[in-house]
């Protein structure tokens, strides 16, 4: 027997986008759960958050939504959907406001004004800090993210929200072409449960960690990405991911080296890394290493010990030199020898960062899937190839907000929905084979092997080569654990719904590296921060394009799409200052 459970609203994710979402919904009069893989607080992205950027009181006065929405298109070589990108840039304002209503606090300046920054590939001041009202608690995080999710939280909690911890999505459920809601395990009594909805949204986060070294919570593992394109979903976008320049930050005064001691960022057109977007010098930095020139570990080395800066960066310096003393590195997950910055240069390099592809999906949020949603990390469409800092944080509580009203609309329109029983019997059998393939084989090891294929094939820079060379490896692994689950004569739950919960993370870290790969092969340009190191122009003739997937009969498909340039595009001229 199945444990079932019936909501209005299922929401699959825990983050600032799972919450806003749910916060939406109920205010909509649904019945709404939450189904997080982990812990509420302890789960997803959003903690992780540093900066947010929107137009509003606290920024230029000569600054307008249309700009923001242009920084954010061009940036992302214009691949970005520009709709999506429109409703972000117009009412992540109202959002910032609504966070300060409901008690979030500013980093301030000395006068009591919001302290504003003008970030990297941001043509005005926009962006802005949060911080906590009061401690928080948090397994991981930086400040403004934690103060983000406390806020988000405690509305939760203060419309008594249903949320199941430690319940890891195994299926979404369609019946005649509708999505009607999810299977799932609950980790702590090992029951498989079946969850009916009358609208489902995913708000599972990104597939960054189908790499050994990302900034990402350990929970992103693409499981809605891949969930979604089992039921017959499109996806787009999935051959992009961002990535960092180096595992630390870099203070004023920091000296870039590779491994012969030689400055190199000039070469790059880099004269100042502090004015610089992530993806010119992770550019930078990626190419020293496909050339041969970084350390027998894969990274470059940062120069410290003669640090110079103002006030802001001597606080900035103080604790980044704790953290580096600590663990070595200021990102989750990611463990290193303790650094002293005083005393000689040390060894760092890149880190996968959030992915840009993900769930197709219009402005309601509505996937090609009737009765499934998506939003935040799990969507693809807004940002393109690249994001400005500080958007993120904005797609968490924009998308976040839509995705629960028109999912409550949504299942107010649908009534009572029936599931498949074949259906629900089909992913039972799934998800308890799975874990039969893996008798004798540690699921980490296994996800390990596959973190190590995407990182040697599919860093950085890229090329045909490697690529083909890890698509092959990566389809090698999925058709033997296809073989093993047809061979499989399992009938019964495993004894531990933890180890169950990482066996079902395998196929998805497959499904997520399989696209990648296949998208980055077919990309034959740079743009963004994607980089063919075979193919180093971006071609705005042939490739002003997205890329779809889906699956046709059983087989993974690639299409593409023209960009609709809507509002503004390559050669326009710019509304932003010069």
């Amino acid at each position: 027997m199945h444990k079932t459970i019936e909501a209005g609203v299922l929401i699959i994710g825990g983050g600032g986008s799972g919450c806003r979402a749910a916060i939406e919904a109920h205010d909509q009069g649904a019945d709404v759960l939450m189904i997080v893989k982990g812990e509420l607080g302890n789960s997803g992205c959003t903690l992780n958050v540093g900066t947010s950027a929107a137009v509003g009181e606290w920024g230029d006065p000569n600054d307008t939504t249309f700009s923001a929405m242009e920084d954010l298109l061009e940036h992302g070589g214009y691949l970005g959907n520009q709709d999506l990108a429109k409703v972000l840039a117009e009412e992540a304002p109202d959002r910032v406001r609504e966070l300060a209503e409901w008690g979030i606090e500013f980093e301030r300046d000395e006068d009591g004004s919001i302290t504003v920054d003008e970030d990297a590939a941001h043509s005005f001041a926009r962006n802005l800090y949060f911080k906590p009202a009061k401690p928080s608690h948090h397994d991981y995080g930086a400040p403004p993210g934690m103060a983000m999710m406390d806020v988000l939280m405690e509305q939760m909690e203060a419309r008594k929200i249903r949320v199941m911890n430690d319940v890891v999505l195994v299926d979404l459920l369609t019946n005649d072409g509708r999505v009607v809601g999810a299977t799932a395990i609950d980790c702590n009594s090992n029951e498989f449960v079946v969850i009916k909805a009358s609208a489902t949204i995913l708000a599972t986060g990104s597939y960054s960690q189908v790499y050994s070294l990302t900034t990402v919570a350990e929970q992103e593992t693409g499981d809605g990405q891949a969930a979604a394109f089992r039921a017959g979903a499109e996806l787009m976008d999935m051959e992009n991911t961002q990535f960092v320049p180096t595992s630390v930050g870099y203070p004023p005064g920091s000296v870039f080296l590779n491994a012969k001691g030689e400055k190199f960022l000039e070469k790059y057109g880099v004269n100042n890394p502090h004015v610089q977007t992530k993806e010119a010098l992770t550019f930078a930095v990626g190419m020293e290493l496909k050339e041969g020139r970084g350390t027998e570990h894969g990274t470059i080395l940062i120069d410290m010990t003669n640090l110079t800066g103002d006030k802001r960066g001597a606080a900035r310096r103080e604790e980044l030199s704790k953290s580096l003393k600590e663990s070595g590195s200021p990102y989750p997950g990611f463990k290193a020898e303790s650094i002293d910055l005083a005393a000689r240069p040390f060894e760092t390099g890149p880190l996968a960062h959030t992915a840009t592809g993900g769930i197709r999906i219009n402005t309601q949020c509505k996937t090609t899937l009737p009765g499934l949603y998506a939003t935040g990390a799990v969507a693809g469409g807004v940002y393109g190839h690249a994001r400005p800092q500080g958007f993120t944080s904005m797609i968490t509580v924009v998308f976040g907000r839509r995705a629960g009203l028109y999912a409550s609309q949504g299942a107010k329109d649908a009534g009572e929905v029936t599931l498949d029983d074949a259906a629900v019997e089909a992913s039972f059998q799934r998800a308890t084979g799975l874990a039969e393939n893996l008798a004798g084989v540690k699921p980490s090891e296994l996800k390990a092997q596959i973190k190590d294929i995407m990182t040697a094939s599919a860093w950085v820079i890229k090329d045909e080569e490697t690529l083909s060379a890890g698509l092959s490896q990566i389809l090698e692994i999925g058709e033997m654990e296809r073989q093993r689950a047809k061979d499989s004569t399992f009938k019964s739950s495993p004894k531990d719904g933890f180890e169950w919960a990482e066996a079902l993370e395998i196929p998805n870290m497959l499904v997520s590296s399989e696209l990648m790969l296949r998208g980055g092969i077919e990309r034959e340009e740079s743009r963004g921060a994607f980089f063919r190191y075979d193919f180093p122009n971006t071609d705005d003739e042939k490739w002003m394009k997205n890329i779809i997937y889906k699956q046709v009969d059983g087989e993974t498909v690639l299409e593409t799409a023209d960009v609709e340039l809507k509002y503004c595009g390559p050669g326009t001229e710019s509304h932003a200052k010069a």
